[in-house]
């Protein structure tokens, strides 16, 4: 009689001196004398060799216990899986031979001193599972596996190692189509964030994986709808080639949750209604939330306005999609309380037209100088920038903090006053979470044109983002003229932005400056029981542009004592080429090394496209020096 296990067709070895002649995977065997396709006839003809070898094979099965009367002896191959467990876990063992050996109620296992093993179950001749517990202080390394049968003993060497890592997860099995969050604990690991990250095999996607610490850890994962049911390896990369697996750790069910997304295409910029249709879920079981995955993963760039849940399986919403959303298939993944789906390829995000009357302008031409904190010495870069693009619409939300202010600063009575104010580290908003704005050509190149020069901006187009933009740092002071005004020229494209002149609309800074004191660099250290003088030579800032020097510091235990705060002094002095922060201000901060930033700053006046409805567009100019304090 043929086995068949879980595995699929496992059939007997023949034995003996006429083994190496059957082979009944080999269709030659059976279809040799075959009248006719088995399909049709449902009947075949057995061959003297097909015969032979069936005689053999229940000559085998006579032969297996030892009684080798039939003149076949009786040996069995037998194997261990998995073949790897951890220390201070509890696993089960399957034990698979290719004859018939195993008997209900006389079969043990032995896995050597530090392996309990707790019960073995016997499912036919040919199959057995034994449930082991090893010990925490069990010997590393590969051991024997002895199996007892009636009394027989049969060793199968080196099939079993003992290691030091080892992990579990929880759940341990999700239905086809679903989205879970899965804990991960482990036992000697050193899992490390960035570098550790978890395999669930074929049609299993890691949609999140954050290590809390060397032996825990979170997953989010969404289950395929084309996954294969059954259990599945689980294998944690710690990087370097250093894996570890949880054999049979995940079960795939073969129930089905199912999702379906209405409409199946958005475009960029619009608002739009949607209808969410499922089974197998419980809309009704908690808010239920919405995140939308394009190829690189999350996405924020659609917003939900509203959700009504219906009934358990059914919903309908409003979305937003960015004017800049990417393009594209996207997923919809489904959250509830207790429950999740993803609805793989849900909807297509397609372009949205646009119009000149939709485009901004950004604009800037700068010198930024670098101190060395050692030598002196300075670095400079001048760069001149300008893009022509469409602001996002929903706006994306940005940290706190004010604007630069504009044009005519009035009277000087504002000037020469302090201020020291406490900033947090983390922010109100993350622009990182916002997505690249549409940008347009005007042709391979723009350029500033004044009485003095002409500055050509290259176009340039990153191909990670699509960004367009045109940019030059190839400059040097003779090409920064101060006290100057610039038009901006477009070249043109014809499916971008035409032929511009745009006159007056970029400044320089009314002279350019120097740092005169302190000497900042060398090995200075100022005493923060003092006042910090400092002195440069005069910008020439009043009243069309400013002069601003800030200092960032670490804060001492005081009125910034919040974690995760810092301070800064700040001030917008007379430019008379002289100011201090005072002994109080500099005693609010730690002792340290912090930056300390000086720069003169012009904003020019608004303009925009004559088609454009954005006519608030200013550009700017400043000459920015960045060194460093010492305090103690």
């Amino acid at each position: 009689m043929l086995a068949v296990r879980s595995g699929g067709y496992t059939p007997p070895l023949a034995t003996g001196p006429a083994a190496g002649a059957c082979n009944l995977d080999d269709p030659a065997f059976i279809d040799a004398e075959m009248p006719g396709p088995r399909a049709a006839s449902g009947v075949f003809m057995i061959t003297a060799r097909t015969a032979l070898c069936l005689a053999l094979l229940i000559g085998c099965k006579a032969g297996d216990k030892g009684d080798s009367e039939n003149g076949i002896e009786g040996t069995a191959s037998l194997s261990v899986y998995p073949h790897v467990g951890g220390q201070g876990v509890s696993m089960e063992i399957d034990l698979d031979a290719t004859t018939s050996i195993f008997e209900f109620g006389a079969t043990s296992v032995d896995f050597g001193q530090g392996i309990s093993v707790v019960g073995v179950d016997v499912d036919d001749g040919w199959g057995a599972r034994a449930d082991i517990v090893i010990e925490p202080d069990a010997e590393l390394g590969l051991r024997d596996v002895v199996v007892t049968v009636d009394g027989r003993e049969r060793t199968i060497a080196e099939s079993f190692e003992v290691i030091s890592q080892s992990f579990v997860i929880d759940p341990d099995s999700a239905a086809m189509g679903e989205t879970l969050d899965i804990a991960l604990a482990g036992q000697n690991t050193l899992w490390t964030g960035g570098v550790t990250w978890p395999s669930f095999g074929d049609e299993i996607t890691v949609q999140d994986f954050t290590v809390l610490s060397e032996t825990l850890a979170t997953a989010t994962v969404t289950v395929g709808t084309e996954a294969n049911p059954g259990w599945r390896d689980v294998v944690m990369d710690n990087g370097g080639g250093d894996l570890v697996t949880l054999y049979d750790g995940f079960k795939i069910d073969r129930v089905a949750l199912a999702a379906e997304f209405d409409p199946v295409e958005a475009e960029q910029g619009d608002t739009v209604e949607f209808i969410i249709r499922a089974r197998g879920t419980d809309f009704v079981n908690g808010d239920p939330s919405l995140t939308f995955i394009d190829r690189y993963g999350e996405n924020p760039d659609i917003v939900v306005d509203s959700i009504t849940v219906l009934d358990a399986e059914n919903m309908y919403g409003q979305m937003t999609l960015s004017n800049a959303a990417t393009l594209g298939m996207r997923d919809v993944k489904i959250e509830t309380r207790d429950d999740g789906v993803q609805i793989p390829d849900a909807f297509e995000v397609v372009a949205g037209d646009w119009s000149l009357e939709e485009v901004a302008i950004d604009l800037s031409y700068t010198v930024v100088r670098v101190k060395d904190e050692t030598t002196g010495e300075i670095s400079e870069r001048i760069a001149a920038a300008c893009t022509f693009f469409i602001p996002l619409d929903p706006p994306c939300p940005t940290g706190g903090g004010s604007g630069s202010g504009s044009g005519e600063l009035g009277d000087p009575s504002p000037y020469d006053v302090n201020g020291v104010w406490g900033v947090t580290g983390e922010g109100s908003g993350s622009a990182d979470d916002c997505p690249y704005p549409t940008t347009i050509g005007a042709g391979e190149y723009v350029w500033l044109e004044s009485d003095a020069n002409i500055v050509t901006l290259d176009r340039v187009e990153d191909t990670s983002t699509g960004l367009i933009y045109y940019y030059t740092d190839d400059l040097t002071m003779e090409d920064y003229v101060t006290n100057n005004w610039y038009d901006l020229h477009t070249q043109g494209q014809d499916d971008g932005i035409g032929e511009y002149v745009l006159e007056g609309v970029q400044p320089t800074v009314p002279s350019d400056w120097e740092w005169l004191t302190p000497e900042t660099s060398g090995g200075y250290v100022h005493n923060r029981a003092e006042d910090f003088d400092f002195t440069w030579t005069p910008a020439m800032t009043y009243p069309d542009a400013f002069f601003i020097v800030t200092l960032y510091s670490k804060s001492s235990p005081g009125p910034l004592e919040e974690e995760n705060w810092v301070g800064y002094a700040g001030v917008i002095p007379w430019d008379d080429g002289e100011h201090s922060f005072s002994a109080s201000d500099m005693s609010t901060f730690a002792a340290g090394t912090a930056p300390l930033y000086a720069y003169s700053f012009i904003r020019g006046p608004e303009f925009g496209l004559p088609e454009s409805i954005y006519q608030e567009n200013t550009a700017v100019s400043y000459i920015y020096l960045v060194q460093s304090l010492t305090m103690e």
